[in-house]
This record gives C-alpha cells, structure tokens and sequence, in this order.
C-alpha cells in the first residue's frame, strides 16, 4: 500500500482528506506543520506529499525545495485555494509535479495521484518498462548490473556500438542502485558545442564569457543527490576533461567565473562507440580520465549477437507503436520474422524500432507483412498457402496461452498437442 503524506495547517481539512485518501485505498498520514513534515520524512518511507501553498509562516515551496536539498525525490503535489494559484504556478516551475485547486476530494485528483505513483513505481523496477532479453550475452550484462547498481563508489564505463542501448543499461543501474528516486540526468556530450561543454556540465556566472546574460545551472546541480550520465565522453574536450577530473577526484566543482565550490554529491555513468584506447594514443583523451572512468567497464552486446530477443523485442516495440499510434496490429507473419532472423541490424535495437513503428503504421490488418517493412535486403516471400496455416496456428497457440495464463501444460491441453511439441513452436514462432 502507498503512503501519501498529507502537510496541511488545517486540522480538520488534514483528516478529511487523509481519511479519503484511506477510503480509496491508500495509507494516508498527516501532518500539520513544516517541521513536522520534514520529521515524517526522516523517520517514514514516503510515496507522494500532497501539501497546501500556505502553511502557517511557511509554504509548500519551502518544503519542496528542503526536500530536494536532501535528496527526497517522491511526487509532490500542492494544494492551492483561488487566491494562491499564481504562486502554484510558480511550486510547479520549481519542481512540484502539479497544483490542485481545492476542495482535491474529486475523482480527477485520484486520477492524477494514481498515475504518479505508476510512474514511481515504473521507475523503480524497470524490468516493467522495458522488455529484459533473455539471450546469454544479454543475460550476462543484467547480471553485471544488478552487481555494480549498488556499489556507487565505482565509477562506470559502459562501451558498445550505437542503438545498443547504452543509455538503458545506465538506467538500470541507477534504478536499482540507492539513488532510484532522484534525478537520472543523461547528456550527450557528442550534441555539446565544445566550447560551451563545460559551461553546460558545471554552470557558468553571470558575465563569465560573452552570452553569459546570466547565471547558469549546469548539469551537475540538476543531477544533486542522483545520476549524471554522459553519453559519448569521448567527445569532451581536452580543458573540460581536466575539470571533470578534478571533480571526480575531489568531488567538488566551481561553476565557471565562480569564487565558490559546490559538494559534487552525484553517481557518475559515462559511455562511449569509441575506441578510447586508440583516443588516448591519439592525444585526444587524457589517460588518467580514463582509468578514472573505467573502474568497471560493461559491454553491451549488439543486437546481432542476441538474434534470440530479436523476435520478442519486436513484440515488445509492436505494443508500445500499438499504444502510441491507435493501433491494433496482432503480430508479425513467418515472412517478417525469417526477415527480422535474416538482417544484420547494422543501427541495433534504435533501428529495430524504427523499422516496427514504420510497419505498424503502415499495417493494413491485424497482421505486419513483407510490404510494411523496409529492409535493405531481398526476401523470397513464402507460399501463400503455408503462410495462412502458419498464421493460423500461431493465433490459435497465442489464444490458448492467453487463455490459461500462460500454463503451458494446459495450452498444450487445449490445442490439443503434446508439452514437447507446444516448446518446438512456441521456440519456431520467437514466443519463448
């Protein structure tokens, strides 16, 4: 059950919306004042705080940013009468989730409460948003990263080849690592203009350079008490490779132009297509970054080297284009998976969805055929014949699991086939 903390001055208006947040299923508690509420979250595990704009001498935005001070990254959402609605407005720019006008006991409120605890939740165990492959290389990775997420001393470099996923894997280790509620920032550093790299990574003061109209936040205080993930570290540049060095190894940092340091209190994810050996041999990276980067190094497979999640991680894109588009595209025909079997996926996964979300647009029943996909490759399509019955039986083997909620002794029961044969076709299918 989720607890929601309830910060209102109003005795009365705490416990009526506490107890009606009860009666719809959730374990409510209530506070009455600011310092009471950070006392609760000191000592209490917290899902949501649903707090009035006006709370005595204080305000719903103190709290808020007390709380991402100290590293609180639950849902926070603010209750508001009419006159208080500008300053709202203004919690929500400053990182509240939302404002609700009260009296909040409606149905559209619990709407909003229930989507943002699933988001929370989604959050927390990946595996729900995402479909985790199941062949041994990628089995392998997974277990790596179950194994570093909680060790935050090491720092992590993370090396495979484009649309592999680099960026999943780093947010699967900050999912499952200690940091999950706060920020998860990702940077393309290969996207940052170089000269401006660093102003982007530590902020920057007002006047430092010409542009600098004002003060600047950079990357590293939107990651406070979270993950910093840079992508594509081999393209910093040489001058901001010695800063982000130093930050490493003193955990500290100095926006540019600034007199004073900042606490680098964040978990640092780095990945990179390139060969950084050969980029230090180069003088284009600095080696003593690198072993700093490379304390546990992961290696994420090509999609070529998995070609057993190439079938079901279409599956997986072909729901979500489903969702997306207002679809209903059932599956793919023998001809698209002998194709899917076929190619080499050159772009990996990033170009696995590209080519499924093009096809179930252009899917003109319930079935994906050769004629959706657009493969720079020449396939025989099968006989027409066979590809019916094939389709047919596939439709009636996913029915039958659907059915018995994936019992597959008693699927096999109903289709009336032996459990040995149900493996061979749910294997010669990509169903496993």
């Amino acid at each position: 059950m989720k607890t929601i903390l309830v910060v209102e001055d109003d005795r009365i208006y705490a416990r009526t919306t506490a107890n009606w947040l009860v009666k719809n299923g959730m374990d409510a508690r209530y506070v009455l004042s600011v310092n009471s509420a950070k006392e609760f979250l000191s000592d209490h595990e917290v899902d949501l705080v649903l707090s009035d704009f006006r709370l005595g001498d204080c305000n719903g935005v103190e709290l808020l940013e007390w709380m991402r001070v100290h590293g609180y990254r639950m849902p926070f959402l603010i209750m508001t009468g009419y006159g208080d609605i500008p300053g709202a407005v203004e919690a929500v720019k400053k990182g509240a989730d939302n404002y609700l006008p009260k009296p909040v006991q409606t149905e559209k409120v619990l709407d909003v409460i229930r989507e943002l605890l699933e988001r929370r939740e989604k959050r927390r165990n990946p595996e729900q948003a995402f479909y985790v492959c199941k062949s041994p290389l990628a089995v392998k990775l997974q277990e790596m990263v179950r194994l570093v997420a909680p060790a935050e001393s090491l720092s992590v470099l993370i090396r495979g080849a484009s649309g592999t996923g680099k960026e999943w894997v780093a947010r699967r280790i900050h999912a499952l690592g200690g940091r999950s509620d706060a920020p998860f920032v990702a940077v393309d550093c290969g996207a940052l203009p170089r000269e401006l790299a660093a102003s982007e990574l530590f902020g920057h003061k007002k006047g430092t350079f010409t542009g600098a109209t004002e003060d600047k936040t950079g990357m590293f205080t939107a990651a406070n008490h979270g993950t910093l993930f840079l992508d594509e570290i081999g393209n910093l540049n040489m001058e901001t490779q010695v800063l982000l060095l130093r930050a490493l190894q003193e955990k500290r940092y100095r926006p540019l132009g600034g007199k004073e340091e900042i606490q680098a209190d964040i978990r640092l994810l780095t990945a990179t297509n390139e060969d950084l050996e050969r980029a230090i041999s180069e003088g284009r990276f600095r080696e003593d970054l690198f072993h700093r980067l490379n304390e546990f190094p992961l290696h994420v497979p090509s999609l070529r080297e998995c070609a057993d999640d190439i079938i079901p991680l279409a599956g997986f894109f072909l729901s979500y284009a489903n969702e997306e588009l207002g679809k209903k595209v059932k599956e793919f025909d023998m001809d698209v998976r002998k194709a899917f079997r076929a190619y080499s996926w050159p772009g990996n996964i990033r170009e696995l969805k590209s080519v499924v979300r093009r096809a179930c647009v252009l899917a003109q029943d319930e079935w994906i055929t050769l004629k959706d996909i657009n493969l720079p490759m020449e396939i025989k399509p099968s006989d027409n014949y066979r590809l019916d019955m094939e389709r047919t039986e596939l439709e009636a083997i996913v029915k039958a699991l659907e059915t018995t909620g994936n019992d597959r002794k008693a699927a096999s029961q109903l289709l009336g086939i032996s459990r040995s044969t149900l493996y061979l076709k749910l294997k010669k299918y990509g169903l496993n």
